[in-house]
């Protein structure tokens, strides 16, 4: 497919667009600086290893010709009936019922999202602008417009939805924003983030800085894996064990309601030759079989727990994921990092080894007049309920 490049007038501005970084990577890194994952190495990564069914776009806005803002865009048919796991095991009518209205309601989303961001990652990954050039909301909009207007012509895909994720409210991880007319605005699971005592040079450090009962029962869930070998693994290793890692990240994946994503099989080894010295991926063995795996990547003051993998069946004999996040911790501290971010889910188990919850937000609207006022209804069903309890380790 060919890049397009279009004239706004109204903003005295060009706007280029394209199916691949390669094309515009000089002017993309020239704006992504910032972070890791809007490197072209990784983005050229994704499209070769990235998501299975996904297509990308990229965007590049130049004001006096100079690139002033890159916006990067995800794409994938949805269907929702189809990937989101619906059942009951209650024999109550009513609960059949809602259940059997849930289904039907979700038949009307079968069709191509657009995604302004990155479903890889947790965080601010949608755009990145220059300080001096304000990116405004019709701005933006005409963005979208013309972004969904180049899909349909160049690869007959009418976009009949917009995600835009995700951001936060406030704080000191927030760095763009978004506020665009017609978006529904949805709190979802936040961003787990622990931020790191410079004080702290090793484990020990960080195991003296909590209340003795969590110190206690960090040094059990550590005993329950003694026997277990914790190795960094090199490009050999990971060619190795490519198929067991990518079947520990399925059958972990596989649990979570829903999901917008699989992993390509060949990603994690993509990774490493992509990140080189910036990630560790750490496999858990025992006897010489893989039972988990982590991977712990290195972005700017953020060391970012990225995709992980483990025996299910077997989590509860070892603690693996427990053991996980405190290998995770050690990695950071070893690395000298601000921030270990370690993203959604399990949000009370991440609280209790010091990580806070930072509310993040997505947007979403469809193109359908009638679908749109009903999306809340949708997304309420779809956004995971938050019923949790925070946990305060430190003393």
């Amino acid at each position: 497919m060919e890049s397009r490049r279009v004239t706004l007038e109204k903003y005295n501005c060009t706007l280029q667009i394209s199916p691949s970084i390669a094309e515009i990577k000089d002017d993309w890194r020239d704006l992504s600086h910032r972070n890791i994952y809007a490197d072209p190495d990784y983005l050229s990564l994704l499209e070769r290893k990235g998501p299975l069914g996904y297509k990308y776009v990229y965007a590049i806005i130049y004001f006096e010709d100079k690139p002033v803002t890159a916006l990067y865009f995800q794409m994938k048919r949805i269907e929702l009936a189809k990937d989101f796991r619906l059942h009951t095991h209650s024999n109550n009518f009513l609960n059949k019922i809602n259940l059997a209205f849930t289904k039907q309601l979700f038949k009307l989303i079968n069709q191509n999202l657009l995604i302004f961001g990155n479903v890889l990652l947790t965080g601010e990954y949608a755009f990145g602008t220059k300080s001096e050039f304000e990116l405004t909301n019709h701005l933006l909009n005409h963005v979208f417009s013309h972004v969904k207007s180049y899909l349909k012509e160049e690869y007959s895909l009418p976009i009949k939805a917009i995600l835009c994720k995700d951001f936060y409210r406030e704080g000191v991880h927030k760095e763009i924003s978004f506020s665009v007319p017609g978006f529904y605005e949805f709190k979802v699971q936040p961003d787990m983030i622990m931020a790191l005592d410079p004080q702290w040079k090793q484990f020990d450090d960080f195991l003296k800085a909590v209340k003795s009962k969590y110190r206690v029962k960090y040094k059990k869930v550590m005993k329950q894996a003694e026997s277990l070998d914790y190795r960094e693994m090199d490009l050999e290793m990971l060619e190795q064990y490519n198929d067991e890692m990518y079947a520990l990240y399925e059958a972990t994946a596989k649990r979570a309601t829903f999901s917008l994503f699989y992993l390509h099989p060949k990603y994690f080894l993509g990774l490493k030759e992509c990140f080189a010295d910036k990630i560790r991926i750490t496999g858990i063995f025992r006897d010489g079989e893989i039972l988990g795996f982590y991977t712990y990547v290195i972005n700017g003051e953020y060391g970012d727990a990225h995709f992980i993998g483990y025996d299910v069946e077997r989590n509860s004999d070892y603690q693996i994921y427990f053991n996980i996040l405190l290998g995770l911790i050690k990695k950071a501290i070893d690395t000298k990092v601000k921030f270990l971010n370690l993203s959604r889910t399990a949000l009370e188990i991440k609280s209790s080894v010091g990580a806070e919850p930072h509310d993040m937000f997505i947007y979403l609207r469809h193109e359908n007049g009638f679908i749109n006022r009903i999306m809340p209804m949708i997304l309420d069903r779809v956004v995971p309920k938050l019923d949790w309890t925070q946990r305060s380790p430190f003393k």
